[in-house]
């Protein structure tokens, strides 16, 4: 028990025999209330210092509440905290974007030409572009899938945990590991289930056709100029053509 609480309780039962104890049991009451005040005002202080953007020479830093620089003005602009990573800034320098935590510290470098937000293609992930191409980085900062595709589709439009990535006119997929699961070679990829349950069509830069299966294999060589399903006719119609 809190010393003041202690001491409260004390006067309270004395009260009982001496009701003069009354001035002396309030006081002590409202030096209770300051001294919790005072010590939950520090801890705030101390958890949640205001940080402010400032700008100087049309260039944008960020200062501490008591006036220390955390980030030198020379970026070209910087955005809230939070707004995009927990604990981080996003800055921008010549055009390129990267991002800077509360202590001043670069924590992804600016040399990206656009940085989407987290979460939205796969959890913990954030699209970024890079001389036109574009890839993923983690929630840590670190390349998962490198800036190396002319197009990055969805998750789950081909296969639920595959999203397809295109290079050069050249189609394959990554899974949410930023593994490639089937390597960027073929010119057109059909939708899975088309033909056959769990099979897509393929197509190569020759013009040959063969299917993938939802592991990534080749289970028909790519090596056909044209394939067509069998389709099973009513017994009638069999009839009717003899």
């Amino acid at each position: 028990m809190h010393f003041i609480d202690f001491f409260c309780h004390f006067v309270e039962r004395c009260r009982m025999f001496d009701p003069k104890l009354n001035s002396t049991l309030n006081l002590l009451l409202i030096m209770k209330k300051l001294v919790t005040l005072t010590l939950t005002m520090a801890v705030s202080t101390a958890f949640a210092q205001k940080l402010f953007i400032v700008k100087s020479d049309e260039k944008f830093g960020i200062i501490s509440e008591t006036g220390i620089e955390i980030v030198p003005p020379k970026y070209t602009s910087i955005e809230e905290y939070d707004k995009l990573h927990v604990n981080w800034a996003k800055i921008e320098s010549n055009g390129l974007f990267g991002f800077v935590d509360k202590n001043g510290k670069i924590v992804v470098e600016t040399k990206y030409q656009s940085v989407g937000n987290y979460d939205v293609y796969n959890q913990g992930w954030s699209l970024i572009e890079k001389d036109g191409k574009f890839g993923f980085m983690n929630a840590a900062g670190k390349e998962v899938v490198p800036p190396i595709y002319d197009k990055i589709g969805s998750f789950g439009e081909f296969s639920k945990e595959w999203a397809m990535v295109e290079a050069q006119g050249l189609k394959g997929f990554i899974d949410r590991d930023g593994n490639i699961v089937v390597p960027v070679k073929y010119v057109d990829v059909a939708k899975f289930d088309d033909v056959r349950k769990n099979w897509a069509l393929v197509k190569d830069r020759k013009e040959k056709l063969g299917f993938i299966d939802k592991t990534g294999k080749e289970v028909i060589p790519v090596v056909y100029d044209n394939i067509e399903a069998f389709e099973k006719k009513k017994t009638s119609q069999i009839a009717d053509a003899d």
